[in-house]
């Protein structure tokens, strides 16, 4: 017995089926109703997958190879070991400057605390008039702050020292990446 099509949704089923695979509609046997349109169908797909087949059999006939001097280059190259001992000593170098900065900062924040928090006891437990009072929370609010603002030499020279690291790694890697114009 051959297969029919579903008379709600012209879905192909199965000759062994009841209902529809798609919609679920009851499978009818008149065959003599969906004959002509299953043919139709069926031949739409057969000179579908003739014309794909036609087309990638054109594509991998007429198929161009790519000119050897716009081919990719392989990633796979040997790099130099003066290069990655260079490179290793700049990743090390700026670890270390990162910790640098890193401490200044602490330092610099630290020590403008404590100034803040001795200005801010010597205000509280001075027994006096308010003009005293901010005379001696000045002191060391002044003095150990502004010893504090000398960290701010050393935190720039580190951030200054990091960018040439940084700026000596890109060279490393346009070096290699770059190595045969150069």
């Amino acid at each position: 017995m051959a297969g029919t099509c579903c008379t709600r949704c012209s879905h192909y089923i199965e000759p062994a089926c009841k209902f529809c695979g798609n919609c679920g509609e009851p499978a009818t046997i008149d065959l003599r109703l969906h004959a002509n349109h299953w043919h139709a169908q069926t031949q739409a797909q057969v000179a579908s997958n003739l014309a794909n087949m036609q087309a990638e059999h054109f594509y991998r006939t007429h198929q161009q190879n790519t000119p050897n001097f716009a081919a990719p280059r392989r990633k796979s190259k040997v790099v130099p070991p003066e290069i990655r001992e260079e490179m290793n000593g700049i990743i090390t170098h700026l670890v270390r400057e990162r910790f640098f900065l890193m401490v200044h900062y602490c330092i610099f924040l630290v020590t403008n605390l404590i100034g803040f928090a001795m200005a801010i006891k010597c205000y509280a437990e001075f027994i006096g008039d308010d003009v005293s009072r901010a005379i001696v929370a000045l002191t060391p609010l002044l003095f150990i702050n502004l010893v504090a603002l000398l960290c701010l030499a050393p935190i720039k020279g580190t951030k200054g020292e990091i960018a040439r690291l940084k700026d000596r790694m890109t060279n490393l890697k346009l070096r290699l990446e770059f190595e045969s114009i150069l």
